[in-house]
């Protein structure tokens, strides 16, 4: 196999497309973070010359000259261990310059943003007034019911296909990281007549795509549609922070636990490979718990007689 790096990029983004059947986002995610590092090298580069100290100087071009958040540069990193890891394993090269390599890229420890339940509330209710504004209307109601009841990124739910949407059983089959199948649940009557609503809307539309989601003309939805949409709303909705669709998922999650659900559940329902990744909502909840202890300030109560 021809070492160059461009060429071994492109073969890798390949064998992820093709044997490991990643999902669109994934080899999207690789395309880009492999790309940096070819124009870091320089298009003539080979990875016969990749060394450790290659690695460290760019993780540090990534921090110190670029100013890369530490997620960033994390994920960055982990795209080039995997694809170095297929090429030791393929022979290509005898030994990946990952082996023992001490680098390691803490990432610093940050409560997920949720929404409170009066900007969830505000949020709802600006989508149930703007019902009838017609087919975008429809839909980022139905996307906002989804997203804060299943906990999917915006993301999986975009790349749902129709036949993938179970409308009697109230579930879709989402694939997520790590091409990962679950299925999800749509419960609550709410929920099943935002769905059915934006069933019936999508059965008047002319397309050939196979997706879920459909903007008005019949072309599937992206995630960044939905951004902007979901940003619109909120100031409509007069919230003050910018709310992103990965918010509700936080929102969903954090609901669950102070709901009482079973943080087993909810690693399930969110697709986490680890329990570790599920725990930070129960920090969240406490946190809640704090602050309303803190407003209650019972000790002040008794003692002031209010």
């Amino acid at each position: 196999m021809n070492t160059s790096l461009a060429d071994v990029i492109e073969r890798f983004i390949e064998h992820c497309r093709i044997a490991k059947r990643l999902s669109a986002n994934t080899l999207r995610a690789y395309e880009t973070d492999l790309a940096d590092f070819l124009a870091h090298l320089g298009k003539d580069a080979d990875v016969a010359g990749i060394n450790r100290d290659g690695l460290r100087h760019y993780a540090c071009t990534l921090f110190d000259a670029k100013g890369l958040k530490e997620s960033t540069v994390k994920r960055r990193m982990a795209a080039l261990k995997v694809m170095f890891r297929w090429l030791e394993r393929d022979e290509v090269i005898p030994l990946s310059p990952f082996h023992r390599l001490d680098l390691s890229i803490r990432l610093p420890r940050r409560l997920p943003r949720a929404l409170t339940v009066d900007e969830m509330r505000r949020l709802l209710h600006s989508a149930e007034r703007e019902l009838g504004g017609g087919h975008d209307a429809i839909l980022l109601h139905f996307v906002i019911v989804c997203l804060f009841v299943t906990g999917l990124r915006v993301g999986e739910l975009t790349g749902v296909g129709l036949a993938e949407v179970d409308l009697a059983e109230g579930t879709i089959l989402v694939r997520g990281k790590g091409n990962r199948e679950r299925r999800v649940f749509l419960t609550g009557h709410e929920t099943t007549v935002a769905l059915t609503d934006y069933l019936a809307l999508r059965a008047g539309i002319t397309t050939t795509s196979d997706r879920f989601l459909l903007t008005g003309a019949g072309g599937a939805v992206t995630a960044q549609h939905l951004r902007r949409r979901l940003v619109s709303l909120a100031k409509r909705a007069r919230i003050e922070r910018r709310v992103t669709p990965h918010m509700l998922r936080h929102t969903a999650a954090t609901q669950l636990i102070e709901a009482g659900v079973d943080i087993r559940f909810v690693q399930k329902l969110l697709g986490h490979a680890s329990i570790a990744t599920t725990q930070i909502y129960t920090q969240v909840s406490d946190s809640s718990l704090r602050d309303t202890m803190v407003r209650a300030d019972t000790l002040a109560r008794v003692k002031g007689g209010r």
